[in-house]
């Protein structure tokens, strides 16, 4: 087994981005849900200075919920 701290740096380049494919790549795992419960959007169209400016606002409202393993259990 190589030294950590004497690795090329060719080696700790392709260990730096193989660390980033499988982050990206792998399925995540989680005990939490995620609703969204409404979201709602309001657009206001005006002109200043002869441009046309539109204020967009969108809102939502998520709500997260995880499983207790313990919560459910017969005391």
């Amino acid at each position: 087994m190589e030294d950590p701290k004497n690795i090329p740096i060719t080696r700790a380049i392709g260990q730096f981005f193989g660390h980033l494919w499988h982050s990206t790549t792998k399925p995540v795992d989680t005990d939490s849900h995620t609703e969204i419960i409404s979201k709602t959007t309001q657009e206001a169209n005006a002109e200043i200075d002869g441009s046309k400016v539109i204020l967009r606002k969108t809102t939502i409202e998520e709500v997260e919920y995880r499983d207790d393993p313990g919560h459910n259990q017969a005391r």
